[in-house]
């Protein structure tokens, strides 16, 4: 069979793209790049590999593929800003800052290096700093969208809401952006007309930028041709499977588990955290990762992968939990610890807060006794608004709905109410709970030593004050990731409950469901 010519791989690749099947696009560009390293199109295959990399939570892959670029990679303006992005979402901010003064070293006006560089000031504290670049843009006569979205961030800050407010207004007229662009823009715009109480503006804002994204979402990259598919789709899929897996999951399985002498071995070091996004996973995962002996590793995929190799996903069947020997189920939950260990940096304990861990509560149960699991919980409607509110990357395409939201809720706590009810009672060895937002917010010590102790960490000061750390937290918008805990975030969706409509009713009979006020 005659080898495959080098566009045939680029054009399987763009096609799985459009797709959705970012990973597989992925893996073709990579052996592209290995079999045409000298090819004329290689430093740009490499520049969307890392992209796609960064879009997919894979920074640390990101910096692989563009630092065996060699000396072409450091002299591409691409190559370099797409650096300093991996590197600072990897948490590498001295990497990054070297990477943007490579970038503008390239292009001292490059509009995107400018407002990455203002960013990563924020999260260091270096807000005044920050301010000054932006203006130091202005003065010279820079006039770019990434500009006056970097100025919607230090709006708050600065005092010059009214002003940021104007300038995004003013640049969302022009019908010539599109794409990322002007999603970006729209939802900065709905923050800021919030600030200024107008909520109905906040809301229009926001729909709009929703109504513009494809089912996959956008991201910081959008993905040009990607079909558009009807955003409950996913939902109903999600559904379909939780169902499935709720039934494979009985007592009797479970309690067949059990570890014995033979294993699996314990993995105390794990700390899991999973639930709705925007539901408190970053807060508690800043909380734990604060402790001096835990380090987070962010969103890592590995417990999902698991699943995925074992095919519990997409199509779960209770035979192949049957089947899994202790050996291979001792093998799977230390391979788990080892990568999550290498992604963190640490030795000992390590924090996960991959939003979709929750669907695999029972394969963990069979994999990694004593690892912990905390769930996250919010007010439905606060949840709901906030991801309503918030551009998320590939694989959240039901946010672009206020409906498919309200579906997402409906059945993500479905599903934590079954592991409440049958993993204490039946998989002991491992030990969950329930982590709620709002008492956290108004209870922070009592909760934080609440916490530790469940991880099974001793108590640690600094633990209270994670919010002196130096690091960038992409689920957090930077203003907030100074912070710590703050009760900005608590009821606000009564702002908007006549933009919601008969979806409010939904929610309101979630929230009665799970023990939190409609009064």
């Amino acid at each position: 069979m005659a080898p495959k010519k080098p566009q045939s791989y680029l054009a399987e690749a763009k096609t799985l793209e459009q797709s959705g099947e970012v990973k597989g696009a992925i893996k073709l560009y990579k052996t592209f790049l290995s079999r045409h390293r000298d090819h004329p199109n290689a430093l740009k295959v490499r520049v969307r590999t890392a992209q796609l990399c960064v879009m997919q939570g894979e920074h640390e892959d990101a910096i692989k593929v563009i630092n065996t670029a060699g000396i072409a990679g450091q002299q591409n303006l691409m190559m370099m800003y797409t650096l300093a992005q991996a590197n600072a979402y990897a948490g590498n901010l001295a990497q990054a800052h070297e990477a943007l003064e490579k970038t503008r070293a390239i292009d001292p006006d490059y509009p995107p290096a400018i407002a990455r560089l203002a960013t990563i000031m924020q999260y260091e504290g270096l807000t005044d700093d920050a301010i000054k670049i932006i203006d130091d843009a202005y003065a010279r006569g820079i006039d770019a969208w990434d500009i006056d979205h970097t100025l919607g961030e230090l709006a708050v800050k600065a005092g010059r809401v009214d002003e940021a407010t104007e300038r995004l207004q003013r640049r969302l007229e022009d019908q010539s952006i599109k794409g990322a662009p002007r999603v970006e823009m729209e939802y900065m715009l709905s923050t800021l007309l919030e600030r200024q109480e107008k909520y109905q503006e906040a809301w229009d804002s926001a729909t709009r930028a929703n109504s513009l994204k494809t089912d996959g979402g956008m991201g910081g990259y959008a993905i040009k041709g990607a079909q558009r598919t009807k955003t409950n789709t996913s939902v109903h899929k999600y559904k379909a499977r939780i169902e499935r897996v709720m039934e494979i999951f009985t007592p009797e399985l479970l309690r067949s588990l059990e570890s014995t002498d033979a294993g699996p071995e314990a993995r105390p070091e794990i700390l899991m955290i999973s639930g709705m996004p925007r539901s408190g996973t970053t807060l508690l995962e800043q909380i734990l990762s604060a402790h001096p002996r835990a380090e987070s590793a962010g969103e890592a995929p590995f417990l999902l992968q698991a699943g995925y190799d074992l095919k519990m996903s997409p199509d779960p069947k209770a035979s192949i939990i049957e089947r899994l020997s202790v050996k291979k189920r001792t093998k799977i939950g230390g391979q788990i610890l080892e990568q999550l260990q290498q992604l963190s940096g640490s030795d000992e304990y390590v924090v996960d807060k991959h939003p979709g861990n929750d669907e695999h509560i029972g394969l963990l149960s069979a994999i990694a006794p004593q690892a912990k699991m905390i769930l996250t919980r919010r007010d439905p409607r606060d949840v709901a608004l906030s991801c309503y509110f918030r551009n998320f990357a590939l694989g959240h395409g039901w946010t672009n709905s206020f409906e498919s939201i309200v579906d997402m809720i409906e059945i993500r706590l479905q599903m934590h109410d079954f592991w409440l009810d049958t993993i204490p009672q039946n998989a002991p060895w491992l030990p969950l709970r329930v982590g709620d937002y709002q008492e956290i917010v108004n209870n922070p010590e009592e909760q934080t030593r609440s916490l530790v102790e469940f991880a099974g960490l001793e108590w640690d000061d600094a633990c209270l004050n994670f919010s002196k750390r130096k690091r960038i937290v992409p689920t957090l918008q930077p203003h907030q990731a100074a912070q710590g805990v703050y009760k900005g975030s608590l009821a606000k969706w009564v702002r908007y409950a006549d933009c919601m409509g008969g979806s409010l009713d939904r929610l309101n009979t979630i929230c009665e469901r799970h023990g939190y006020s409609v009064e």
